[in-house]
């Protein structure tokens, strides 16, 4: 079965909750994504009530999320990652890119699996 490509709603669902300074609940269901950008000084605020999958269906070990300057990240309850590598050693390396200004925090509410897509 396939996802359709949730990249351009969650990704303008991430820049206006950056402008107005909320957090943002995704609802419960599927998400296939690309590479989704973090905003230049957000702090952002990503989590679910309800069980959540995003499926990273971009090129693989390329980053599912880009930081920018001065962002934060953060991963709470509930959201399962599907992340496409077989790097088991580099994934939080190769999932996440962000500038030495940048900050991501996971909780151990979150969980990351890996997939191939041959």
């Amino acid at each position: 079965m396939s996802l359709p490509d949730a990249t351009q709603e969650l990704q303008r669902t991430i820049s206006n909750s950056c402008q107005s300074g909320k957090q943002v609940e995704l609802e419960k269901g599927d998400y296939a994504v690309q590479t989704l950008e973090i905003p230049k000084n957000c702090k952002l605020l990503l989590f679910s009530k309800d069980r959540v999958r995003i499926l990273f269906n971009g090129r693989r070990n390329r980053p599912l999320f880009v930081l920018q300057e001065d962002s934060v990240l953060t991963l709470r309850e509930k959201i399962e990652i599907y992340y496409n590598t077989n790097n088991v050693q580099e994934v939080n390396e190769l999932m996440i890119k962000r500038p030495e200004s940048g900050r991501v925090e996971i909780s151990k509410g979150v969980k990351i699996s890996l997939f191939s897509m041959k």
